[in-house]
């Protein structure tokens, strides 16, 4: 029972104003036992117990087996190892290392231009290594005479005010990596070169150039694409758009009549029930996680997921066991036999499920769970160049807008602060009106205009140029012409960005490499372009 009072003691008359006034500072919940005794409410006592007994024989609760509990279960499995990678268009498989982190080798640009001051960062490596190696001075010189930094190579960006000085402080001091990579390429010993540094040459030419990687970026979808192979296993991930490679990204494309150096592996583990927060208790008196109604989970009826966690959560949840298996990275791993052994000392096989329906974290066609060799984690740096790709429906064209790009000197800068075009000058005259046949739109706005294909219906979208002006960055190439499929562009946009990215391999190496990321953009926009305008003239 629950009393409710007001006060506890007598209270004196001259403090009855006092407390009536502060009434609430005595309200208290008291709980009393009429007998001083709880245990016959704590029983839970029921006037029918028969009822209950009829009940229990009715849903079948009587109907028990002899079965144990399962205390250990015992897993076998076998492994593939993925053992190459494929770019798009390309013949033959490349041999992927065991230790090699999937996203260099996928992301990789090919060639990424170099700046002014990489390309001197790189040259001053050059003479440090040839230093070392037994070059003298006279060397130094000859260097820096044979492989001078080209007239105009800081003007190629005039709104990038930190090339000039840059290209001014260092030219005459140190020669230009790209010409000493060039004229190491073109012969192992130049003229200017002594035989005891060739090696140090070499060495340093693959460190400032690197190895040759294929490229997996699909420009027309603005994604990445590439295959992958392990044994006779074939798998392609036809639309990646950048990151940390999972399983979901791979599609499994059939298996081929290779062999396979298969790896076998046991355990045995002891049989852990399945625990989550606010899972239902099987025992009567005991007392739930309240942060947690499961009974409280509202669902529509077309909202099978939820339905179905419900279930499993009121159903089924009890009857699952959590069994860890590490498993390798970088391969195909299928589960081939898992039984338990029981309180009784029974072994128990337990049979692969044969619903179709039901594959947890398998790729659809291939019986087993694939762990890519991704890397642990992926350090990126602020944006080298960021291109927006939007619509806009009143000029019936979309644009990429290079928002940041990469100048001459190394730097990032923001393309927005540049000045925009001058308006044409209006005729003299004295008429209210005058024509202006083009609208000036930012130099950093570049049009992408539709045009049909030869499938009936297709659209793709090719880039323009308005008065010859264009694209500064790396992604829109130049005056390279770049093609778009229509669908990639919808109206909320993309985005996507250049970015430097650092990880570790598994000896503890660096991997660096620049990559792409493609994100949502920001709606549509609005280049305010337009023809045959008319606006007030002089008077």
């Amino acid at each position: 029972m629950v009393a409710i009072g007001t006060k506890v003691n007598p209270v004196p008359d001259e403090l009855a104003l006092v407390f009536a006034n502060d009434a609430p500072a005595w309200m208290r919940l008291e709980p009393q036992s009429v007998s001083g005794d709880p245990t016959p409410g704590i029983e839970a006592r029921v006037h029918d117990a028969t009822w209950l007994l009829a009940r229990q024989w009715q849903f079948g609760e009587f109907q028990g087996e002899d079965a144990g509990t399962p205390v250990s279960v015992s897993v076998t499995w076998s492994s593939v190892p993925l053992d190459g990678w494929r770019a798009p268009g390309a013949a033959t498989m490349q041999r992927l290392g065991a230790d090699q982190p999937l996203e260099p080798l996928v992301e990789s640009e090919p060639a990424p231009p170099r700046s002014l001051q990489q390309r001197f960062e790189g040259a001053a490596q050059f003479l440090t290594m040839i230093a070392e190696a037994g070059a003298t001075n006279t060397v130094r010189a000859a260097v820096l005479a044979a492989c001078p930094l080209p007239a105009g190579a800081e003007s190629a960006d005039p709104d990038d005010a930190a090339a000039r000085p840059l290209a001014d402080l260092l030219r005459g001091a140190l020669p230009d990596g790209d010409a000493i990579a060039a004229a190491l390429a073109a012969t192992p010993r130049p003229p200017w070169l002594p035989e005891s540094c060739v090696a140090a040459a070499a060495a340093w030419r693959v460190w400032y150039v690197g190895v040759a990687a294929p490229d997996c970026w699909v420009e027309r979808r603005l994604e990445y694409a590439f295959d992958l192979a392990a044994g006779p296993h074939e798998l392609t991930a036809p639309a990646f758009g950048g990151g940390r490679v999972d399983w979901y990204h791979l599609d499994h494309v059939r298996d081929s009549g290779a062999t396979a150096s298969a790896q076998t592996k046991s355990q045995v583990v002891w049989a852990t029930p399945l625990r989550y927060p606010g899972m239902p208790s099987d025992r009567y008196w005991e007392l739930e996680d309240a942060e947690v109604n499961l009974g409280a989970l509202e669902a529509a009826p077309h909202d099978l997921a939820r339905l179905a966690i419900a279930e499993f959560a009121l159903v089924a949840s009890p009857d699952w066991l959590v069994v860890p298996v590490e498993i390798a990275t970088g391969a195909v791993t299928t589960i081939t036999d898992v039984s338990y052994t029981t309180t009784f000392g029974e072994d128990v096989p337990v049979a692969r499920s044969n619903d179709p329906s039901f594959r947890l974290f398998e790729i659809d066609g291939l019986p087993g769970l694939l762990v890519p060799p991704a890397a642990a984690a992926v350090a990126e740096s602020p944006p080298l160049e960021e291109v927006l790709f939007l619509r806009d429906e009143v000029a019936n064209m979309a644009w990429a807008v290079e928002r940041v790009v990469t100048g001459p000197s190394g730097q990032q800068r923001t393309r927005s602060d540049e000045p925009m075009p001058a308006v044409p000058e209006a005729g003299s005259g004295l008429a209210p009106l005058a024509y202006l046949l083009e609208t000036p739109v930012p130099r950093h706005w570049i049009p992408f205009v539709p045009a049909a294909l030869a499938t009936p219906g297709a659209i793709e979208l090719r880039k323009g140029a308005i008065d010859g002006v264009l694209p500064k960055g790396v992604l829109l190439r130049g005056a390279a012409p770049v093609h778009l499929q229509d669908e990639e562009v919808p109206r909320a946009g993309v985005q996507v960005r250049r970015v430097a990215a650092l990880a570790r391999r598994r000896d503890g190496t660096y991997e660096r490499w620049t990559s792409r990321r493609v994100d949502t953009g920001l709606g549509e926009g609005s280049s305010r372009l337009a023809f045959d305008a008319v606006v007030p003239g002089p008077i």
